[in-house]
């Protein structure tokens, strides 16, 4: 299992995909409580931190790069685009881009089949 999937398992897949967009890339020391200044705490919030905390307590994690996290959070956009059932697309991809601090048109040009 990669670092990518232990993260998305421990914190869950948006807070993994909010990490990635922060710090794709970087090296972090991960310390035994989480800081309310420490970057960690700041991209997660408070208890999600700890939860990182409390599994890589004194290790550094090298984060994938911001590239591997894009393409998981396209696939999870893709997956929650079409599970959104019951809303025009219009409304969905306006909810998903909100969610995922993107434009709606991103959120289309992602969706779009032939882009893959």
């Amino acid at each position: 299992m990669s670092v990518l999937h232990e993260i998305a398992e421990i914190i869950g897949p948006d807070a993994a995909v909010r990490l990635g967009q922060s710090m794709g890339g970087a090296r972090v020391y991960v310390p035994a409580k989480a800081a309310h200044d420490h970057p960690l705490t700041l991209i997660l919030g408070l208890e999600t931190a700890q939860k990182l905390c409390d599994r890589y307590t004194s290790d550094v994690i090298h984060l994938p790069s911001k590239k591997e996290f894009k393409q998981i959070r396209n696939g999870l956009i893709k997956n929650e685009y079409y599970k959104l059932n019951g809303e025009k697309g219009f409304c969905r991809a306006n909810f998903l881009a909100a969610k995922y601090g993107l434009s709606r048109r991103s959120i289309m040009y992602i969706i779009n089949p032939s882009n893959a």
